[in-house]
């Protein structure tokens, strides 16, 4: 189990991410993952250290390069950068062979480098995402009578999720009959795990009866155990007619007994209707 799992199950551990297993890096998944500022970070050195690079090597030849003003090296660093864009205004040439060797692969490596880019930001920004938001806390209170777990997620985005599905898994640490710890996972037995349309905000419910793991629980004997909440919501988004999933994991710490959602309906006076509350999803209260 990774060590980004194991920080969450134990609550008095920190979140940061770690990686417990050897493996080899995946370059494309990387940068494809990565953030903005990262990715756009990375395309801003790649091309400044490239242009550095044959900047420097053109500046070996003085005479290599015609048209320059002078022969600093911020003269052949610009027309590397033209070479590599494939600007060519004109007012640069090479005039040795060295400089068209030079060029030849600079050329090479512009256009292989923009495709491979270009190539990569479409991946980025075609990938589908959800704008789903978790409940920051899982709550325990009776609903029809019976204990009930209970989280709420909602659709940031003013679309609709078709046919939305979503599962909860619980990872604890338990001991078998031969004496081995073992972390097993239990899939909870929801009120309602599908929903045909997801616009505005879903209650999902765990009734805690027998053969649920949390049966027979207390909220001290549950603040003893190691484990994780896994929530995880799939549905196909009607805008881009793609599946789009999302997922949270919850720790010990963020389950609250005898505490229920408030309410996110508020009667909004100007529209005469009532209306949703995004802002309130996290909000509890006493039961």
């Amino acid at each position: 189990m990774s060590q980004r799992i194991k920080n969450r199950l134990n609550p008095s551990r920190n979140n940061t991410i770690e990686v417990s297993t050897n493996h080899r890096v995946d370059i494309y998944h990387s940068v494809v993952s990565m953030s903005l500022p990262g990715f756009l970070a990375l395309f801003v050195g790649f091309f400044l250290l490239v242009n550095a690079l044959f900047g420097w090597l053109y500046a070996l030849n003085e005479g290599s390069i015609g048209g320059l003003k002078d022969h600093s090296y911020a003269e052949y660093f610009f027309f590397s950068v033209q070479t590599l864009a494939t600007i060519g205004y004109g007012a640069k040439f090479p005039q040795t062979l060295y400089a068209d060797v030079l060029v030849t692969v600079e050329s090479m490596i512009g256009l292989l480098s923009v495709g491979l880019f270009a190539a990569i930001a479409f991946a980025r920004f075609s990938i589908p995402r959800a704008r789903i938001l978790f409940s920051d806390r899982l709550v325990i209170h009776d609903h029809e009578g019976v204990p009930t777990l209970m989280l709420r997620i909602a659709n940031e985005r003013g679309n609709q999720i078709i046919d939305a599905e979503v599962s909860l898994s619980l990872i604890m640490r338990e001991v078998t009959a031969e004496g081995m710890k073992i972390r097993r996972i239990h899939d909870l037995q929801l009120v309602r795990h599908r929903t045909p349309i997801l616009s505005l905000t879903w209650t999902i419910f765990h009734p805690i009866v027998e053969g649920s793991p949390f049966f027979g629980h207390t909220s001290q004997s549950l603040a003893q155990q190691e484990f994780g909440l896994v929530a995880s919501v799939k549905g196909l988004d009607e805008t881009i007619a793609q599946t789009v999933h999302a997922n949270h994991v919850y720790a010990p710490s963020q389950l609250l007994w005898n505490h229920r959602f408030k309410d996110m309906f508020v009667e909004d006076s100007s529209a005469g209707r009532p209306r949703i509350d995004l802002s309130a999803i996290h909000e509890v209260e006493t039961r």
